[in-house]
C-alpha cells in the first residue's frame, strides 16, 4: 500500500540531483580525483538503490511507516551510497567489485533502518547505529576480497581507512568556525586564534609555487595539515577575514616556513630505500594510512618515481617523515 505523501520515484531522483550537483560543483563532500565517468556511475547508483528502497517500503503491506520514516530509510542508502562509492574510487577498488559491495551496505542499511524505527529508536542512536553498521559491512566485505586474492592486504587497509564522510564533516567544521570567527569583533580565544593561523597559512601557500607549498604542509602535523588543504580549497577565504587580523597571523606562523637549503635527493633517496627495506609490510601499511596517493606510492612501493613525482625539498621532508615515524615505532 502506497505510503500518503511519500513520492518515492521524485524522492529518488531528488537524492540523485543532489548527488550530481555536489559532485559538479566540487562542494565540501566531493574530493578532487574523480572523472566524469564515476561521477555519473555514483549517481545512477544512488537513483537506483534509492528508488528500490523507496519502492520495498511503499509495497509492503505489513510497513506501517509514515513519509517522513520513508524519507529518512531512503535518505540514509542515498547518503552513504554516496560517501562509500567516493571511498571504493579514491581506495582504487577494482571497478567489477563496486556495486557489489554498496548494494550489500544498502541492503544492511534498509533492514537495520526498518527495524530500529520499528522499535522506536531515536534518531540520534539511529545515525549512529547505521554508520557502525555500514562500517562493519565495508570492512567485512573489503575482507572478502582479500581472501579471494582480488585485492592485497595494503588495498585494504588504504580502502578500509577511506572515509569520505569524514572529510566532509571536516571541512564542514572548518568552514563553519571560520565563518563564526569572521563574525566576531575581536579575536582572542586560542582556538579562535588557531583557526587564523591555520587560515592564514592557507592563504599564503595558495599564491606559492606547489613544491614549496607541498613542502610546508608535509613539515606540519597530520591534523594541521589537513586543515590547511581544507582551507586552501575555500575559493572565497579571503572575503570572510578582516585582512589586517590576517596579516596579524601571518607574522605569528613566518618562523614555520622552513627556509630553502640544497638537497641532495640521490642521497636522501638512497636512505628512504634503505629504511623501507628494513621495515615490515605491516609498518609501511599503517604509516600509509590516510596519506595522499603519491605519498602512499612513496612509502610502499620501492620503484616509484619519486623525482618526478615530487619537489627535492619535498623528497626530504617525506624522507625525513618516514624515518621518524618508523623510529618512533
Amino acid at each position: 500500500m502506497p505510503i500518503e505523501g511519500f513520492d518515492y520515484k521524485a524522492f529518488a531522483a531528488d537524492l540523485a540531483n543532489q548527488a550530481a550537483e555536489i559532485l559538479k560543483n566540487g562542494g565540501n563532500a566531493a574530493p578532487e580525483g574523480i572523472s566524469d565517468a564515476d561521477k555519473k556511475n555514483i549517481t545512477d547508483t544512488v537513483r537506483k538503490f534509492c528508488y528500490m528502497s523507496g519502492e520495498a517500503l511503499s509495497n509492503d503491506p505489513q510497513i506501517k511507516f509514515n513519509a517522513q520514516q520513508a524519507m529518512l530509510v531512503t535518505q540514509f542508502i542515498g547518503e552513504w551510497t554516496f560517501h562509500k562509492s567516493i571511498d571504493l574510487i579514491i581506495g582504487k577498488i577494482p571497478v567489477q567489485f563496486r556495486e557489489g559491495i554498496l548494494q550489500i551496505i544498502a541492503a544492511n542499511i534498509f533492514n537495520t533502518a526498518k527495524l530500529a524505527i520499528i522499535k522506536k529508536m531515536k534518531e540520534e542512536l539511529l545515525i549512529n547505529l547505521i554508520e557502525e553498521k555500514v562500517k562493519q559491512v565495508y570492512s567485512s566485505e573489503l575482507e572478502k576480497l582479500v581472501k579471494k586474492g582480488a585485492i592485497s592486504p595494503q588495498q585494504f587497509e588504504m580502502a578500509v581507512n577511506k572515509s569520505n564522510l569524514k572529510d566532509f564533516v571536516q571541512k564542514t567544521e572548518d568552514e563553519v568556525k571560520l565563518n563564526n570567527i569572521a563574525q566576531e569583533t575581536s579575536v582572542s580565544a586560542p582556538n579562535d586564534k588557531k583557526v587564523l593561523k591555520i587560515a592564514a597559512l592557507a592563504m599564503l601557500l595558495k599564491r606559492m609555487p606547489q613544491d614549496k607549498a607541498e613542502t610546508i604542509i608535509a613539515s606540519l602535523n597530520k591534523n594541521d595539515a589537513a586543515h590547511v588543504v581544507n582551507y586552501m580549497k575555500m575559493s572565497n577565504i579571503e572575503e570572510k577575514i578582516d585582512h589586517q587580523i590576517i596579516i596579524n597571523a601571518l607574522e605569528e606562523i613566518r618562523k614555520l616556513i622552513p627556509p630553502s637549503r640544497e638537497v641532495n635527493v640521490p642521497r636522501l633517496l638512497q636512505k628512504h630505500y634503505k629504511l623501507i627495506r628494513s621495515a615490515s609490510p605491516k609498518k609501511l601499511s599503517a604509516l600509509a594510512m590516510g596519506e595522499r596517493e603519491a605519498v602512499k606510492n612513496f612509502i610502499l612501493d620501492k620503484n616509484f618515481p619519486a623525482q618526478n613525482t615530487f619537489s627535492a625539498h619535498v623528497i626530504k621532508s617525506l624522507v625525513n617523515s618516514v624515518e621518524k615515524k618508523i623510529n618512533d615505532n
